[in-house]
Formats: C-alpha cells, structure tokens, sequence
C-alpha cells in the first residue's frame, strides 16, 4: 500500500498514540477496579482469562463477522447500520462508565458506596454522555470529529478486553488474529467483502485522504489498532513498562512495512505484519533482558 509519505507518517502517529492511551487507560482502571473490588467486594476477576479469550474470538468476531456478510449477501444495510449504532453506543456506554469513575474516584477522591450529589450526577452523565456522543457521531461529525471519536473507541475496547485477559491469552489472540487477518484477505478474500460494504463509511477505522487529482485513500481498521494495543497492555500492566515499549515499536514497525513496502492500491491484511513483528521485538526484548 505504497502511499504518500506524509499520510503514512500521520496515520503511524495516529497508530501510536492509541496505542499509548489504550496503555494508559488500562492502568487506571485496573486501578479503579481495585479501588471497586475493595469498596463493594466486586471480583472483576473471577473469570478464567482463557474464557474471555474464546468469548473475544468467537462472539466478538466469527459470530459478527458472519452476520454481517450475510446481511451484505442480501443487501440488508439499514440492518447493518443499526447495528453499527448499537455497537458504537455500547462501548461509548462502557468508555464514559470507566472515565467517569476515574474521575470520580481518583482526582475527586470520592467514595463509591456514598449516595452524595456528585455521586448520583456522575451515575447520570454515564447514561446521557454515551447517547449525545453516538448522536453526534452520526449526525453531525465532520471527517475530523469521527475519528477523534474512532480513537477513543479503540482505546476503549483495547484497554477494556485488555483488563480481562493475560500475557497468554493475549499472545493466542494475536496470533489467531494474525492468521486470521491473512486467510481473511488472500485466501477467503471476505474481508475485501466488508471493506467494500462499509467503503465511504468512517465507523471502524481511520480514513486519510491524500489531496491529489486521484485523491488515493489509505484506512486502517479498528482490529487493527485494538489488538495490538491489547497486547502492549498486557505486557504494560503485567510484566514491565519496557516490555510494553517494545510490543508497541515492533507494532509500529509492521504497519511502517505494509505502508511503505506494499503494492499502490492494494489492500493487505494489516495484522499478518503487526502481530509478527510485535512477537519478533518482543522476543528481542528478552533475549536482551536474559543475556
């Protein structure tokens, strides 16, 4: 996907910096769910991380994956639109239900079991926020308010599936992704299905567009920006902030690849070369730690 150089360096910025805030995140609201586990005896992590792992790839992608080609088979695109709504004002929901909170608990010191004022104003704009941002975004958003609140989407599923998962989990899941993303684009060649049904709409990813006579777009989908960030947290919460460092260059480094080594014009399953290389600096990270 050999493109222009400054749109390719724009959207690698872009790339990053989600990464990074899908780190950050994570780590205040593992925070915050300590705080929680301590105020309500709340366990948030009672279930095996393996469960999570198995719910993330079969009903947060094969299940969705397969209803949606169906609905494009029979041209059912209000139905796919709908869902798209339900999908967006679902994580917006669980973003202002975590930032709230943070906020809440953190920079206000407050109590979760008090039934103060604020307490009850905080509990309400977590319902009225996720409904203004989702009619905002698909009513009155411009190019660039929809991906301002395309990055805060990733964020939030990647810091938020980050939290349930582990190292393991989270290294099978790249990995399955990885394959996935391949066979999805050069074998059963589906995902060019959906690229195409969802082209000219800005829900799932990052769109630039270069300002020449034939005007070439570059997209980035969300998957791709989610799962790698979920692994960086893994490794940020879980191992050593360095570690999480180097999960993030080697993320980067492959999608430089895709970007500036791969044919004009053509599509190229963004994950085949994220996932390796993120596993690759990784690799490199402790082979440097244990020599």
């Amino acid at each position: 996907m050999k493109t222009n150089i400054k749109l390719a360096l724009l959207l690698l910025g872009i790339f990053t910096v989600v990464l990074i805030a899908s780190g950050f995140f994570a780590g205040v609201n593992l925070k915050l769910f300590s705080v929680i586990s301590q105020q309500t005896g709340i366990n948030y992590n009672a279930t095996s991380p393996f469960y999570y792992l198995i719910y993330i790839i079969t009903a947060g992608l094969l299940v969705p994956t397969a209803i949606i080609l169906l609905l494009v088979k029979y041209k059912k695109i209000k139905i796919i639109n709908i869902l798209i709504i339900v999908l967006f004002l679902f994580v917006m929901y669980a973003f202002s239900d975590m930032c709230l909170l943070d906020l809440y608990v953190f920079p206000l010191h407050g109590n979760l079991n008090s039934n103060s004022s604020l307490l009850a104003v905080f509990s309400l704009l977590v319902y009225v926020l996720p409904v203004v941002l989702t009619y905002y975004y698909f009513r009155y958003a411009g190019k660039y308010g929809k991906d301002i609140l395309n990055v805060i989407l990733f964020v939030s599923i990647s810091a938020i599936i980050s939290l349930y998962l582990n190292i393991i989990t989270a290294l099978i899941l790249i990995a399955v992704i990885s394959v996935y993303d391949y066979i999805s684009v050069f074998i059963t060649k589906h995902m060019l299905t959906l690229a195409k049904a969802f082209s000219g709409n800005s829900f799932g990813g990052i769109s630039l567009m270069a300002k020449k006579a034939k005007r070439k777009e570059i997209f980035l989908g969300g998957g791709d920006m989610a799962f790698p960030a979920i692994l960086a947290d893994e490794f940020f919460l879980h191992y050593s902030l360095l570690s999480g460092v180097f999960a993030i260059v080697g993320a980067v480094i492959g999608l430089s690849i895709i970007l500036f080594l791969g044919k004009k014009g053509k599509a190229y399953p963004a994950m085949a070369a994220i996932g390796p290389m993120q596993f690759a600096f990784l690799g490199l990270f402790f082979l440097i730690k244990f020599i």
